[in-house]
């Protein structure tokens, strides 16, 4: 099994609400979705060689949002699940970090190939939409999981995450 680190961004606007991309992703295949199913997450991906974590973040907010006028908070999740990821059986290791828009004109003119590809639209998610979808959200339970979040409860260290 190879390891991939990645970077992925929990993304606030002004009002409180997370910024989900939905994605048909047909280089990832997993238990948690059997039939590929469009799936909803958060920005991010994975880390370049040499890249720090912090790093990473930002460079993939900027490809995948063109934003890059946003404030930066700590690192506050990690997630390790294991996919199959183009056909190798892969254990993913995400570093989810806070950080807060001050506009919110997404430009996805940055995009990879790849992630044109598998692209369908993207949501300014409330935590009472995320909480009550029917939709397959990553990582699970992501409404319960930010609520405290929105509270004022930011980890002083990442909390694991499934």
């Amino acid at each position: 099994m190879i390891i991939r680190e990645a970077a992925r961004i929990v993304l606030l606007n002004e009002q409180n609400r997370l910024l989900l991309f939905k994605m048909e992703d047909r280089l990832i295949k997993s238990e948690e979705n059997p039939d590929g199913r469009p799936v909803w997450f958060t920005a991010g991906g994975g880390l370049e060689e040499g890249e720090t974590f912090a790093a990473a973040a930002k460079r993939e907010l900027w490809e995948e949002t063109g934003l890059v006028n946003v404030d930066w908070g700590p690192f506050i999740w990690i997630r390790e699940v294991d996919l199959e990821f183009k056909g190798v059986p892969t254990r993913f290791v995400e570093h989810y970090r806070l950080a807060y828009a001050k506009g919110v004109n997404i430009r996805l003119d940055h995009l990879t190939a790849e992630e044109q590809l598998g692209y369908l639209t993207h949501h300014w998610w409330s935590v009472d939409e995320l909480k009550q979808t029917e939709e397959l959200v990553f990582p699970k339970r992501l409404g319960e999981l930010l609520e405290p979040i929105l509270n004022g409860n930011i980890p002083t260290a990442p909390i694991k995450i499934k």
